[in-house]
């Protein structure tokens, strides 16, 4: 039974999804396993090297996370838009890149 007071260590899961979690424990969780990847390749708060090189996991649903991703890199939804085109324009962030005139 938990001491009143005494707050739990969070878990690596929450961590890797927490966007308060610093870009570095973000890094170190992804080490970890496939598992904390695909979850931390969701978090809004990923750095962007981070997303770049879990865009490129031999792991589909790590690479399937990043592109659902709302602040990954329009040139990483775009390599990923040939592999995964129904999640692609699901992808929020395309609404904002959309508006931006050239």
């Amino acid at each position: 039974m938990a001491t009143k007071g005494k707050t739990k260590k969070p878990t690596a899961r929450r961590e890797a999804a927490d966007e308060t979690t610093s870009p570095e424990r973000l890094v170190a969780l992804t080490e970890k396993s496939v598992k904390l990847a695909r979850i931390t390749a969701k978090n809004p708060s990923a750095p962007v090297s981070l997303l770049r090189a879990l865009s490129l996991s031999e792991d589909e649903a790590t690479r399937k996370s990043v592109i659902l991703n709302p602040f990954a890199p329009f040139d990483v939804l775009s390599d990923l838009e040939i592999q995964f085109p129904e999640l692609f324009v699901n992808n929020p962030s395309l609404e904002f890149y959309n508006s931006i005139k050239l």
